[in-house]
């Protein structure tokens, strides 16, 4: 059964993927972590959704991609692009669209030897997490960040800047911070944790969409 075949079943399976991934995403904002209340439902929708195309005539392709989805995930994961509780979700949706080939409306997925629902949404979530650096570098240029530690090597301002948001020493502490001054009322550079999985929950909506954000060779 190739889902996108049977239009039922892919939208049932959609809404309960989506609904998952609000739980997870919320879980994230809040926490800043995973644990299996957040991965494991998603984990298992995707099991069972992949045991249903299991049903299809291309059990070959099917293997391949998965193997091909989940080797790739697994790289990404050991050089730390992100956490176990972010590539068990990005598994599960692997699981559930693997036999995805197109968006609903237009653009196209991410392709190696196929069409790969997962990773694109994966490219699409890093993509929307990067607006954090320009939310960093806005407000940081706003509260005067940048004129408060003129004698911080360019290097280290400029990447704190990016990578980390400017608060008044006494406003919010944090054992990640870095201070640019003793004396209370001095900026500190505080750092904020980037919640993938509220990135990955957008990523999934725009590419069961409009696939990839980025244009893709047709």
């Amino acid at each position: 059964m190739v889902l996108n075949q049977c239009p039922e079943a892919f939208s049932c399976l959609t809404v309960f993927e989506i609904i998952l991934l609000c739980q997870a995403a919320f879980q994230d904002l809040k926490k800043r972590e995973l644990d299996a209340s957040a991965w494991l439902p998603i984990l298992l929708l995707g099991l069972s959704a992949f045991i249903l195309q299991l049903a299809s005539n291309m059990l070959l392709e099917t293997f391949f991609k998965l193997v091909q989805t989940m080797s790739l995930l697994g790289l990404l994961l050991f050089i730390g692009l992100y956490g176990p509780g972010d590539a068990l979700i990005l598994l599960s949706i692997c699981l559930t669209h693997v036999s995805t080939t197109r968006p609903l409306l237009q653009g196209g997925l991410l392709r190696f030897f196929h069409p790969d629902f997962s990773l694109t949404v994966l490219l699409n979530a890093e993509i929307l997490s990067s607006t954090s650096v320009a939310s960093n570098l806005f407000h940081n240029l706003r509260s005067g960040a940048w004129s408060s530690s003129p004698s911080e090597p360019f290097k280290k301002r400029f990447t704190s800047m990016l990578l980390f948001r400017a608060v008044r020493k006494g406003d919010e502490s944090s054992p990640n911070g870095l201070d640019t001054g003793g004396a209370a009322g001095r900026i500190v550079f505080v750092k904020k944790t980037v919640p993938l999985a509220f990135f990955i929950l957008i990523g999934y909506v725009v590419t069961l969409l409009f696939g990839s954000l980025l244009p893709l060779p047709v």
